[in-house]
């Protein structure tokens, strides 16, 4: 079961945190530090202690990034700036991956944090499943299977009752989805 709710999971040196942006109107992104207190901490040093900002704006998500030295980028995009390098707001739609602190390249790897805005919540707790060295792996939510050959780092499967991030060596699945290796 799901249902509408606006979320941003981050997955950082593999540990996944679920906030529900719907709790507030902004969310602060960086690094803590005596002077600098986010309401998304985050720990890996490309990341800058005031990265940007979530906000609502009439039931619509934004980010908008401050231009640290380690960019943001959006589906492998770097945020860029407005009209006379000014900061750009950008619209969050579900789906969008956003890695933090990844310079102009989108890799995934342990110097970067990985996101995704979502429009749905699932039911359950997260779980992980070990997808170490297996190259086809096949997801499976209700009557649905899904087959991936060698995906990508921060892929993503959404279905109707259940969600699955592949990370590499481990999986994050939520509501009625699993996966097994072939």
């Amino acid at each position: 079961m799901k249902r509408k709710s606006n979320h941003l999971i981050i997955i950082e040196n593999g540990e996944l945190k679920d906030y529900s942006l719907d709790n507030k109107l902004t969310w602060d992104v960086g690094r803590k530090s005596k002077d600098n207190d986010p309401d998304i901490i985050m720990h890996v040093p490309t990341v800058s202690r005031k990265q940007g900002i979530f906000k609502n704006l009439d039931s619509v998500w934004f980010y908008v990034d401050y231009k640290g030295k380690n960019n943001t980028t959006l589906n492998k995009k770097p945020i860029g700036t407005g009209l006379g390098g000014r900061l750009k707001p950008v619209i969050l739609r579900d789906g969008d991956v956003l890695l933090f602190g990844g310079r102009e390249k989108a890799e995934i790897n342990s110097k970067i944090v990985w996101a995704y805005f979502s429009v749905t919540e699932y039911e359950g707790e997260w779980r992980v499943a070990d997808t170490k060295g297996y190259n086809e792996l096949h997801f499976i939510s209700g009557n649905k299977k899904t087959v991936r050959l060698n995906p990508d780092k921060g892929s993503v499967i959404k279905e109707e009752d259940g969600i699955a991030i592949y990370m590499g060596d481990i999986t994050y699945l939520k509501g009625n989805m699993d996966v097994f290796p072939n």
